[in-house]
């Protein structure tokens, strides 16, 4: 018997989600790919319920095949018993008609609720869509695609206002007002904005510039400095939140904020690590970045790429409640 998982991602990431299953799924091969969509074959049974490791697969799956329309799409899936319609572009950077294809298909369409059987269907321009099946649970987010709506202000500098966001949204981080937090490598201040909003007094530690309309906020403050030229002295007396997104490669990223927890470690509840993805073969030291977070002291540390990283992956790590 053969039978088969899909997983969608980020088009371009392809390459990290293949070598990353490979890695931890020996007993999935590589069956077909199309930008943003992989599939695997296995001699086993892959369920809806099948449990992915992958921290590049945005929606994980038992996988239908192919749907040539809407019609066909419908058809297939009236036996399944899905709960949920998940109706998704392939690359939600492609402007894609949807509409037909959620019309046609009479299951009711939405957010997930945890234990929903969800029918994804993945939708291309000129092409046939993708069919699957997933059990919602707490790896898949609940809107289809494995999107985060984020309300993204026109004062943002940039996009790690979404990927702060994001990360909150999908790991539920208790941050609050009052909170501090530190980000290393915040110009132009993207996540500053986001966090500053929520009320968290913000120490953005950055040589470049960070934008005006955010270093004009009152809980804003700018330590123009390297990280490695960072000074305990430099630091606030508390840091509840350490983020870190630089363009080194994530063994010296670590590395360079590793010297630092010791002296936040007392008050921090968690870290935000960006780790940057330039070659490849850093997938294969992921699950080795992941055990050096835990010897920080962060008992729970996940990875996921979210919506608005790029060839990048966010890491969190929290500490065991007090």
């Amino acid at each position: 018997m053969t039978d088969f998982a899909f997983a969608t991602c980020l088009v371009g990431m392809e390459p990290a989600l293949k070598r990353e299953v490979a890695r931890d799924r020996a007993s999935l091969r590589f069956a077909y790919s199309r930008p943003g969509l992989v599939t695997f074959r296995t001699d086993g049974t892959i369920t809806p319920e099948d449990k992915s490791s992958s921290g590049f697969a945005r929606v994980w799956g038992r996988s239908l095949g192919a749907a040539r329309d809407p019609e066909d799409a419908a058809h297939q899936l009236a036996a399944v018993g899905a709960q949920r319609l998940h109706v998704f572009a392939r690359d939600s950077e492609v402007a894609t008609d949807l509409a037909a294809w959620a019309a046609a298909i009479p299951i009711e369409a939405g957010a997930s609720q945890l234990g929903d059987l969800v029918a994804d269907v993945i939708v291309a321009p000129g092409e046939p869509a993708w069919l699957g099946l997933h059990r919602a649970d707490a790896y898949h987010l609940p809107y289809p695609g494995g999107w985060i709506p984020v309300d993204m202000p026109s004062e943002s500098p940039s996009r790690a206002y979404a990927k702060i966001e994001e990360a909150i949204a999908w790991r539920g981080l208790p941050v609050a007002a009052g909170h501090v937090a530190l980000e290393i490598g915040a110009a132009p201040g993207g996540a500053v904005l986001a966090l500053a909003r929520r009320g968290l007094e913000v120490y953005a530690v950055d040589t470049a510039d960070i934008a005006p309309q955010v270093l004009a906020l009152p809980n804003v403050h700018h330590l123009r400095t390297k990280v490695g030229a960072l000074r305990w002295e430099e630091l606030p007396e508390r840091v509840d939140w350490l983020l870190l997104d630089v363009n080194l490669a994530p063994q010296v990223a670590l590395h360079e904020v590793a010297r630092l927890v010791p002296k936040l470690r007392d008050h921090l509840r968690g870290v935000v690590f960006t780790l940057k993805l330039n070659d490849w073969a850093f997938v294969d030291e992921l699950p080795k970045l992941a055990e050096r977070i835990r010897q920080m002291g962060f008992t729970d540390v996940q990875m996921r790429h979210l919506p608005s990283n790029r060839r990048e992956i966010c890491v969190v790590g929290l500490r065991a409640k007090r």
